[in-house]
């Protein structure tokens, strides 16, 4: 598997498949995205050890899963840094509703839980961005059952897509562009 074919939605979740984690690629998505936007600098290493605690019950990734999420990692950095570039890992748009707001939501849930690790003083936040993560926090109890796949659901898809990746950003503007903690002058 060549290295692009590693971040899109169906080859991740391939990856995850064959090395048996019990996660999404949704949620590894959303996991690393919260761990930056909370606060962790590209270079501090600690994002690794905060992911193998939420998704993997503390063990070490296998190493070809390791690779694809060091990969991941890289690319969420440096598409937040040009945030016209920054998009959700969800399953493709042909995919059925029902399942990319499954993902969404599963994205959502481990965002907030990435971005909860690291950021521990959202009473520093701004107020726009207190507000997007209750807005988060809400979109991880939409309700996944559609009594039809229209035009108005598409829509409103779209309208909680476009607003997670405002949101992430936000949270990247506010927390996730400033030097990691261990790596910052000692002021004596």
């Amino acid at each position: 598997m060549n290295d692009k074919a590693r971040l899109n939605y169906d080859a991740f979740t391939t990856l995850l498949e064959h090395h048996n984690m019990v996660v999404t690629a949704a949620e590894v998505h959303g996991v690393v995205c919260g761990l930056i936007c909370g606060g962790l600098a590209q270079n501090d290493i600690r994002w690794q050890q905060h992911f193998n605690g939420l998704l993997n019950d503390d063990f070490a990734l296998p190493a070809e899963v390791q690779k694809a999420v060091n990969m991941l990692f890289s690319r969420i950095f440096e598409q937040l840094q040009n945030q016209n570039q920054f998009e959700l890992l969800l399953p493709e748009d042909d995919e059925s509703l029902d399942e990319r707001l499954d993902a969404m939501m599963e994205w959502s849930a481990a965002f907030l839980a990435g971005f909860g690790v690291v950021q521990q003083e959202l009473n520093k936040a701004s107020e726009e961005l207190q507000e997007m993560i209750q807005d988060i926090s809400s979109i991880t109890q939409v309700s996944s059952d559609f009594d039809q796949e229209d035009e108005e659901s598409e829509t409103a898809f779209v309208v909680l897509y476009e607003h997670l990746k405002l949101g992430a950003i936000l949270a990247f503007e506010e927390f996730g562009s400033g030097q990691s903690q261990a790596n910052r002058p000692t002021i004596h």
